[in-house]
C-alpha cells in the first residue's frame, strides 16, 4: 500500500458525511482546492469546459432495438486487423 493511500484511509476515519467535512477534536475542517491538488494531483487551474455539455451528441446508441449483448456485438462489431490501440 502506498503512503498516500494509507493517509487517505487514516483521514477517512475523521470524515463526516453529515457535515461533508473532517471532524477533529478542535472542530470541523473542510478540504480546500489546494488540498485536493496535493492529495489527488487533479488540475484545479484549468478553465471549466461546461460548453461541452451544451452540444448535441454526434452519435446515438440504439438500445431499444437491441435486447441482448450478442445482438449488440453483432450490430457494432468491426472486421479487419486489430490495431495497436486495441
Amino acid at each position: 500500500m502506498e503512503r498516500n493511500e494509507s493517509l487517505l484511509i487514516a483521514a477517512s476515519y475523521f470524515w463526516s458525511d453529515t457535515l461533508n467535512a473532517f471532524v477533529f477534536g478542535h472542530g470541523p475542517a473542510s478540504p480546500t482546492l489546494a488540498d485536493v491538488l496535493m492529495l489527488t494531483g487533479l488540475d484545479i487551474s484549468t478553465a471549466d469546459n461546461n460548453h461541452l455539455f451544451d452540444t448535441k451528441p454526434s452519435s446515438k446508441v440504439e438500445t431499444r432495438a437491441i435486447d441482448s449483448w450478442s445482438r449488440y456485438i453483432q450490430k457494432f462489431r468491426k472486421t479487419g486487423p486489430v490495431g495497436e490501440r486495441e
